[in-house]
Order: structure tokens, then sequence, then C-alpha cells
């Protein structure tokens, strides 16, 4: 008698332990979709028309440098257009073409995979890279 009572104990329990195994919820990392939004930027939007921002706020950031606190984030390189991704310290983002305006004094003149090329009002050249430095250009 002991023996059917140890026997059907063993069973019970791996009848529980593969009840168990069989309704665990198994997430296949490879299958799993990511999001569309890296969630790691932020509340961050891409605008589309640059030119429509204050006045003010591009005058009160002069004395913020030549990109008035802006640092080239990227560049986007494709075959008939190539756009730098430039971003302000609140974390708002604009895309550039090239020969389009930064700001009423400053204009994109050419735009490479590692760094952009800016033209000031003085017609001096700066090579931007994506480190945040910023170098004449010389000659």
């Amino acid at each position: 008698m002991n023996i059917n009572k140890l026997i059907i104990f063993i069973l019970t329990l791996f009848f529980l332990n593969f009840n168990y195994v069989w309704s665990e919820e198994k997430i296949k990392l490879d299958e799993e979709e990511l999001p569309a939004i890296d969630p790691f930027q932020g509340n961050v939007a891409v605008g589309q028309n640059q030119n429509s921002g204050d006045e003010n706020l591009n005058e009160q950031n002069s004395e913020a440098g030549i990109l008035n606190g802006m640092r080239l984030v990227g560049t986007i390189i494709g075959k008939s257009k190539k756009f730098a991704i430039l971003s302000r310290p609140d974390g708002n983002v604009f895309k550039f073409e090239e020969d389009q305006k930064l700001n009423s004094n400053v204009s994109v003149v050419e735009i490479f995979s590692s760094y952009v090329i800016i033209e000031d009002e003085n017609n001096k050249f700066y090579q931007v890279y994506m480190n945040n430095l910023i170098q004449e250009i010389n000659g």
C-alpha cells in the first residue's frame, strides 16, 4: 500500500511540474518587435521648418556660439539629398539641407558623413564635428 501511495505521489508531482512548465510563458526575443521610437531619446520632436522659430531666441542665444547652442548629432546622406541633424540643449531636433540657413547669420554649405561645413555672416567657413568641435577653415 505504501508503494502505491509513493507512486501516486511521484506521479502527482510529475504532473504538477509538467503543468507548470507547460503554462510558463515563453518570450522569444528574436521574434519580438522593436519599438518604433527610441525609448532613450525622450520627448524629442523633429522639426520640419526650422526658420519658424522666434527671432528673439536666436538673438538671446547669440552668446552661445556660432550655432546658438546647437550641436551636430548626425548626418543623413542619400543619392540626391544630404541632411544635417542638429539639436538644441532643450532637446528639440532640427534637420537642415545644404545651402539652408541655420539662423539669420549662419548657413550650411556642405554636408559630409562625419562633419558639416558652415558659413557665417563674415564669409568665414567652419567645420562642425559630431563631438561638438568647431574648427575655422583657414585659406
